[in-house]
């Protein structure tokens, strides 16, 4: 018999040695430098949104900071990870428990001891699980991993929203600009038609340009329903990214301002792909989880080992319960424990391989947050540059066709050109004009892109 046991004893022994170790992590490589911008170490600033010195966009983002429904979810998670971490602490330490109890018994007749008797107890029971393997301390690690991937996750939260918002306020301002001048350019083009129809009533103008002039005014009239649409959405939905019903902001916002001045930003003072990674708290979660995977495959394989666990118990035990302070009563207990499962049928080497493959994804996502963060923030970069020499384009193009609408009705006005010359210079300028309001809007939400692609700073 004691063959069997030592050699079952050896075969475990052997079938944990032979236990694959987790393949290692490995990290992407990446770039010294970022192609849309030179190498430096200079850090974005934190609260990047301020750069723009509106306080009105401050007061916003300061409110969703405070009151924004996803950052609640987000910080209520992170007390759920400390909660468990915190619980995790008291492993691999004595535990203490005080017991007590009461019971009546009948025996048999023919039990040698027949009749009825009580029994009262009470005591303390103490507990020690030795962590022989290294488990109780990886439980402890993956805890920490979890929570630390939770706080990532939230920064990562506040980044987002406060970019969410500064990008909608932006869209919002350039909306109404949209609508300022749609407005400004509808009023010219209705004075234009009266002036064609006071050109028709007195013989020197034609019904084609009278009908000519009326197509322009509707079909700018109809752009306004959708540009009130658009404002409204946007007004909603910075309510709601400030934790506030969806027509809370709806008087504050009313008011048409112009859209705030982009803040100077060189692209060579945003740190290298290096610090950017080291910011982004995507990277930080997916780095943290991936650690967490690794503690979970040390937890798997430790449960190849016994387990020891020492315990003892100090108490008193009588049949009477106001002997329970005799001396008589005193019992005492001190025991060792030892598990192994020697045989489980497959059950352990199953939940390893588990733990295996989802430590692989745990790379895996770690691998793709690195790229994700390297992508999203040369993207960035690229859509802000280009922005910029659209609005540069956008803005020569407004001013030039700003100066031919003036040139033509100069010269309707000496007789030198007919109506249909004029009302496509005009239609040329309300073109530009919007272009010019869209890409002005388009380079401030791409300035924010940036921003929120080096994590602002966080």
């Amino acid at each position: 018999m004691s063959r069997l046991v030592w050699s079952l004893f050896a075969a475990a022994m052997l079938a944990a040695c032979a236990t694959p170790s987790p393949p290692a992590a490995t990290k992407p490589a990446t770039p010294d430098t970022f192609a849309q911008a030179a190498n430096t170490e200079a850090q974005p600033v934190a609260e990047f949104w301020r750069a723009f010195n509106d306080a009105e966009l401050d007061a916003l983002i300061t409110q969703a900071m405070a009151a924004n429904r996803d950052l609640r979810v987000a910080a209520a998670r992170v007390a759920e990870a400390q909660a468990i971490e915190g619980g995790t602490r008291g492993l691999g330490r004595p535990t203490l428990d005080v017991t007590g109890g009461v019971s009546r018994s009948r025996f048999a007749e023919n039990s040698g001891q027949p009749g009825t008797r009580n029994q009262f107890s009470a005591g303390l029971a103490a507990a020690w699980e030795i962590d022989l393997f290294g488990r109780v301390a990886d439980e402890q690690r993956s805890a920490r991993a979890t929570t630390e991937a939770a706080q990532a996750q939230r920064r990562g939260v506040q980044v987002t929203v406060a970019a969410e918002v500064a990008r909608n306020y932006f869209e919002l301002r350039g909306l109404q600009e949209q609508l300022r001048v749609t407005r400004l350019d509808l009023g010219t083009q209705r004075d234009s038609l009266k002036l064609v129809d006071a050109r028709l009533s007195a013989g020197r103008g034609t019904a084609l340009d009278t009908e000519r002039a009326r197509a322009l005014v509707e079909s700018t009239a109809a752009a306004l329903p959708v540009l009130e649409s658009a404002l409204a959405r946007t007004r909603m939905r910075l309510a709601v990214l400030t934790g506030a019903a969806p027509s809370a902001l709806d008087v504050q916002l009313a008011e048409q301002k112009p859209l705030p001045g982009l803040p100077a930003t060189p692209l060579a003072a945003i740190g290298s792909p290096q610090t950017l990674l080291q910011r982004r708290p995507d990277v930080a979660a997916a780095e943290q989880q991936l650690i967490a995977a690794d503690a979970q495959t040390g937890i798997a394989r430790s449960r190849l080992w016994p387990s020891l666990t020492l315990s003892g118990t100090l108490g008193l035990n009588a049949g009477r319960i106001s002997e329970l302070g005799d001396s008589g009563s005193f019992v005492a207990s001190l025991g060792a424990n030892l598990l192994w499962a020697v045989i489980d049928n497959g059950q352990r080497r199953a939940q390893i391989d588990a733990a295996d493959a989802r430590r692989e994804g745990a790379i895996a996502q770690f691998d793709q947050a690195v790229l994700a963060a390297l992508e999203e923030t040369e993207g960035a970069l690229v859509a802000y540059t280009r922005s910029q020499q659209r609005t540069e384009n956008l803005f020569a193009a407004a001013k030039a066709s700003e100066a031919a609408a003036k040139i033509a009705r100069a010269r309707l006005d000496a007789g030198t050109i007919d109506f249909l010359v004029v009302l496509d210079a005009e239609r040329q300028l309300l073109q530009a004009r919007d272009l010019l309001a869209q890409g002005q809007t388009q380079a401030a939400t791409a300035l924010v892109g940036v921003y929120r692609a080096l994590a602002g700073g966080w």
